[in-house]
């Protein structure tokens, strides 16, 4: 448009000269009369060139806008495929872990990777939700001190928490913003922070909800843009833990299965497979092995004298005695009525021995207070029979050579007056 203009022009001027030189009178009358119409096209060229700048300068804007747009595309195709490919190789994880622990340390272990930044690692532990409290409490995590977490009780009613559990959303904060909320997560910001975790300036907590119900929480320190990132890629995080929740719900069925639902100790059928493991274990690695079997002495009278919710307390309460004494390697069952067995992977329990676990839970027991109907303080015992299997001489005894001679020790105990441990020659 503007080259036809200017060759307009270009032609009107000339022959304007020219009609000057041959009829001069004329002429000036005909630029008078040229002048309006000389000036509108002088007009469009400069609209027109105003128009061809501002749709050139248009085109690169959106030449530039296109670009961007399709690396926001590319980006997000991206950030799909390294999420799908996460989700895939953290399914894989869930579905080789073998119990309910090993996936809790699994999610700690993910959580710590996807908030390691240039500075280092992140602290991450899982609070889980008591049963019948409310309460939250400490079951695994990385680079706290898990004694102290494990004496702690995380209330529902703490501020932070309290949001968690509303939402069912990812939770930021900064660590300056924690200080102005009532919450107890404000201990792990003290001053006496060591400086390799001082860097960490940011807290992100992310619910676990199994049945609509959030029922644990990873609770993460770590850099800014780490918690940044969490909250940006909400939704793939809450995929990520939601299929967590599963694997976790289903580990949490099988291991309802195993467990004896009124002592919460393993039953009878889980001992019978885990001794077979511990058995071969042991073989393996060239150990003793101890098997104990454990009887509440009288426990009929108990029943018959305070009724059977009595007598279902004081199992409970013996069980949480045993289990309290034993060491995390060890098996605590319940094996029938008011028998339980107790297995020492790696221990040989020796008669008189300075260091007798049989001898601890004997007096853990005798010296435990029993509070019948609400009022009345009863004493109650156990006696105990062990049996030791050493390595390699013992190689070929099994669960139920073991738990013969550990029986007859039982009776020997019993015979001699109870609330005693006897050991098998």
């Amino acid at each position: 448009m503007g080259k036809i203009i200017v060759v307009l022009l270009g032609v009107g001027v000339t022959f304007l000269l020219v009609f000057l030189i041959v009829n001069p009178v004329m002429s000036v009358a005909l630029i008078v009369v040229s002048v309006p119409f000389i000036t509108a096209a002088v007009m469009a060229k400069i609209l027109a060139g105003k128009q061809a700048k501002e749709l050139r300068e248009n085109t690169v804007v959106f030449q530039n806008e296109k670009e961007e747009m399709l690396k926001e595309i590319k980006k997000k195709e991206a950030d799909q495929k390294r999420h799908f490919k996460q989700l895939e190789n953290f399914g894989k994880e869930l579905a080789s872990a073998k119990s309910k622990d090993q996936l809790l340390r699994l999610i700690v272990d993910t959580f710590m990777e996807l908030t390691k930044d240039m500075t280092g690692e992140s602290q991450c532990f899982i609070l889980s939700r008591d049963i019948g409290t409310d309460d939250f409490t400490y079951v695994t995590g990385k680079n706290f001190d898990r004694n102290m977490l494990r004496a702690m009780e995380f209330s529902s009613t703490d501020e932070i928490i309290k949001q968690v559990i509303k939402s069912k959303r990812i939770h930021t904060d900064n660590n300056s913003e924690i200080f102005g909320e009532d919450t107890q997560i404000k201990y792990f910001l003290k001053e006496d922070r060591p400086p390799h975790l001082a860097r960490l300036s940011a807290l992100a907590m992310i619910p676990l909800i199994l049945e609509d119900r959030v029922w644990g929480i990873i609770v993460v320190f770590c850099g800014e843009s780490a918690a940044l990132r969490l909250k940006r890629e909400e939704e793939f995080i809450l995929l990520l833990v939601s299929e967590a929740a599963i694997a976790l719900g289903s580990a949490i069925h099988r291991g309802l299965a195993s467990v004896d639902r009124l002592t919460q100790l393993y039953n009878r059928t889980f001992l019978q497979k885990r001794m077979k493991e511990e058995l071969e274990f042991c073989n393996r690695q060239n150990i003793p092995l101890s098997f104990l079997i454990i009887d509440i002495d009288h426990f009929k009278e108990i029943n018959d004298t305070y009724g059977h919710p009595e007598g279902d307390m004081v199992l409970k309460k013996i069980a949480q005695i045993l289990n309290n004494s034993v060491r995390l390697t060890d098996i605590c069952a319940r094996y029938g009525g008011e028998e339980f067995v107790v297995v020492l992977p790696g221990f040989e329990e020796t008669k008189g021995g300075k260091f007798s676990i049989a001898e601890r839970l004997r007096a853990n027991v005798e010296n435990a207070e029993f509070i019948m109907l609400g009022n009345k303080l009863v004493k109650i015992t156990i006696s105990v029979g062990v049996a030791v299997r050493h390595s390699p001489a013992d190689n070929d005894l099994g669960m139920e050579d073991l738990l013969q001679k550990a029986d007859a020790m039982l009776y020997e105990a019993k015979r001699a007056g109870r609330n005693r441990v006897y050991y098998a020659e």
